[in-house]
């Protein structure tokens, strides 16, 4: 990251720092803030989720930055991501304020209480003492059972600082066979050896886990997760579902790899859905001995369409794909932060029924909208119909330049609809498609980021 980015994370811990926050860094501290990590591991205590927005509210008026997600990963454990105003491709920040460690099969196996009363300044921040680090590496090691040089490395540095003293510490804290085992290990010269005692460690894991999941823990739990977890996880998604509209030659796939590369800031992946949500193949595919089906219609008008009979039959199958299918292939993948891109949707029939294949009125596609779900954002792409004709001549020209125009009607009448000019370098019309994504997911944020204030 250039100086820029440096710059940002001297304001954000700047902030935190005067904030009056008790908070530390848990880890990736040690250039800091020379160097700009990805994301910034957070410990905290003693405040609540409208004092960590309101932090974070001044760190965006003070960075100019964005926050674009917040998302409730855990109990009292809040991730903000933040973007410049105008997205960089390679450009990543995450905030990650956790009250404990906690997971599903390790409820609450670490409170950082004691680590929080021995931190340390560091560089004008706050870390752990050596002691805690130790304690708080080697724990979060075996839950996650990933135990590599670096961590090794990390626990011999802070040992070194003073092992007399550590060793003093780690008597007041730990049972005697776990400083036996991790004395061990740091002496010893491979990280290989965390196996070794991997039994042992995870046993005192599990204990204190035990010790710490108390019944008003769990009421605390269960509160937390009826009126935080599921408005801030299920009931207002992370992730988001677009659309990509345009006659063949329109660009849907270039710009669709384009996207899976350039890192949209808060998702963790792009899901292409062709047309349908997915929930049923295409019908032909439940035939004996069907053939693969293609990703690509070359030809796209030359099959004449079916029987009115046969093309109601698959009409009103494929209805229940974009509604119950929504539901089922869509709105799980937002709820796990990602960006669902259908290329083509259920719009492109006001357009071409021919290409579907279907013998019905203009009016049917219309009359059954209203029970058709809304992409956050239905992209539609246009050019002059010579470009779209020249890139690919599967229509003829006046079939082309029909569809052109019908497709920008179709932006004028369709939900949260936006019109891309496709006639300049991908890397223009990429970077329009994902700052309106940017500024879409930063609108949506607005109601979560600052519920509490």
């Amino acid at each position: 990251m250039g100086s820029k980015s440096n710059n940002y994370l001297e304001q954000i811990l700047e902030i935190l720092t005067n904030s009056g926050l008790d908070y530390c860094i848990q880890n990736g501290y040690e250039d800091m803030p020379n160097s700009f990590p990805t994301d910034v591991d957070i410990f905290y205590r003693n405040a609540n989720e409208k004092q960590i927005d309101l932090i974070v509210e001044k760190i965006t008026k003070e960075t100019k930055l964005l926050v674009i997600q917040k998302v409730a990963m855990g109990y009292y454990h809040f991730v903000y991501w933040l973007t410049p105003r105008i997205p960089e491709p390679h450009f990543k920040l995450e905030l990650d304020f956790q009250s404990e460690l906690s997971r599903k099969t390790m409820p609450h196996y670490f409170l950082p209480n004691k680590l929080l009363d021995r931190k340390i300044k560091y560089n004008g921040f706050f870390i752990p003492s050596p002691i805690d680090e130790i304690i708080y590496t080697i724990m979060r090691r075996t839950v996650k059972h990933n135990f590599t040089a670096k961590h090794l490395k990390t626990i011999q540095k802070a040992y070194l600082t003073n092992p007399l003293e550590i060793k003093e510490g780690l008597q007041k804290e730990l049972p005697q066979n776990i400083i036996d085992n991790i004395i061990d290990l740091i002496q010893g010269s491979s990280s290989e050896d965390f196996e070794k005692y991997y039994k042992s460690f995870y046993e005192y894991v599990c204990s204190q886990s035990k010790k710490n999941t108390t019944i008003n823990k769990r009421l605390s739990q269960w509160k937390y997760n009826i009126l935080r977890m599921l408005p801030l996880r299920f009931f207002n998604p992370c992730g988001m579902d677009i659309a990509l509209l345009a006659p063949d030659g329109g660009g849907k796939s270039t710009i669709l790899e384009a996207l899976k590369n350039y890192e949209i800031i808060s998702f963790e992946s792009v899901e292409r859905k062709y047309i349908r949500p997915g929930m049923f193949q295409n019908i032909g595919q439940y035939k004996p001995n069907a053939q693969p089906e293609m990703t690509d219609n070359p030809n796209p008008h030359g099959r004449k369409p079916d029987s009115v009979f046969k093309s109601w039959i698959r009409f009103l199958i494929y209805l229940i794909d974009f509604t119950l299918g929504y539901l089922v292939k869509v709105v799980p993948l937002k709820w796990k932060r990602h960006l669902v891109v259908f290329d083509r949707y259920y719009y492109d029939y006001y357009v071409d029924m021919y290409r579907y294949h279907y013998s019905l009125p203009k009016w049917v596609p219309n009359f059954f909208s209203f029970i058709i779900p809304n992409p956050t954002i239905t992209f539609v792409l246009y050019a002059s119909a010579d470009v779209i004709y020249n890139r690919k001549k599967e229509l003829t020209l006046e079939e082309t330049e029909r569809q052109c125009e019908a497709f920008k009607k179709v932006a004028s009448k369709v939900k949260n609809a936006i019109l891309v000019d496709v006639d300049r370098p991908i890397e223009e019309i990429v970077q329009d498609i994902a700052q309106s994504i940017v500024d879409r997911r930063v609108q949506l944020t607005q109601k979560k980021l600052f519920s509490q204030l």
